[in-house]
């Protein structure tokens, strides 16, 4: 999303966007993945559990995925990354990430809630001062994702970097299921009392990143769902006011545009993050509840 592509999935707070998951290559027979396929009508819609950075080295796609991408008359992602210019989505994040005239970042956090943050940006490399200027969540996902890249993840080996460069070069459609402003609107529009919490929040995460992403890979891997939206959901009990927003809401927004696909005559393949398809309100479960069948591959 913008200069730091934040999007919808991350750290268990509020780095949704930033949920990281390294995608397994095909294996042996009966292995599944964080894929599933849906009929419709007519057609067949496929849902892959997105991860928005990988290791450049681990960043295959599995083979079942891509053929399903190849018959895909189109490919629906949370946002078409090549909605706008690199100028204008970074303009864009500057209107929605700003503070305030006459606020300040140490100011809104206060001092100890500032140092810790100071210190763990000049951990990833960065002059907190640079920061001064912006809004805490805006803070909280720059530390999040400089703490990844330092984990050796970047965006552009990430799924819908990956399936953005083949979608350009097959000339294949690209449809967003919301804006870059919506998804920015998430964060800029939250009290600053939730923002810094959030920050807080991300500050513990950051420190546990690497345990915690071992584990979310392993299920991943497995294609273990119930473990995945286990290791993912606990944040609800610890941040309900923010998982709402950014994950159940979100999920019910996408119903109508989902079933519309699943009406076409067409297939299509769907690339959410992966926190969005899997608990009781995740977007397989409502698929089901309007009495779909709903197939892991």
């Amino acid at each position: 999303m913008t200069v730091l592509r934040v999007r919808g999935s991350a750290a268990r707070a509020g780095a949704l966007a930033l949920l990281l998951l390294v995608t397994a290559t095909a294996g042996a027979q009966g292995v599944h993945h964080s894929f599933w396929a849906v009929r419709g009508a007519h057609n067949t819609v496929y849902l892959l559990g997105s991860v928005h950075m990988l290791k450049a080295g681990e960043s295959d796609v599995p083979a079942v995925v891509l053929d399903a991408y190849r018959r895909a008359d189109k490919l629906v992602m949370e946002v078409d990354l090549d909605a706008g210019s690199r100028e204008e989505l970074a303009q864009l994040t500057l209107r929605e990430a700003t503070l305030p005239a006459g606020q300040s970042l140490s100011g809104v956090l206060g001092p100890e809630t500032y140092e810790g943050f100071a210190a763990h940006a000049r951990d990833v490399g960065v002059d907190p001062s640079q920061l001064e200027r912006f809004q805490p969540w805006f803070a909280a996902m720059t530390l999040l994702r400089l703490e990844y890249v330092r984990l050796g993840y970047d965006f552009e080996s990430g799924v819908e970097s990956q399936f953005t460069r083949l979608a350009r070069a097959d000339h294949k459609s690209v449809i967003g299921l919301e804006t870059m402003q919506e998804q920015l609107g998430l964060f800029s529009h939250l009290p600053m009392p939730e923002q810094k919490r959030l920050l807080q929040y991300t500050l513990k995460d950051v420190d546990e990143s690497p345990r915690e992403l071992d584990e979310i890979v392993s299920a991943w891997r497995a294609g273990d769902a119930a473990r995945l939206n286990a290791l993912l959901a606990k944040g609800f009990d610890e941040f309900p006011e923010l998982y709402g927003p950014l994950t159940s809401d979100r999920n019910r927004h996408w119903m109508p545009t989902l079933t519309r696909l699943l009406a076409e005559p067409r297939d299509c393949l769907v690339i959410v993050g992966a926190l969005h398809l899997v608990g009781r309100d995740g977007v397989l479960e409502l698929l089901r509840r309007a009495g779909y069948r709903v197939e892991q591959r």
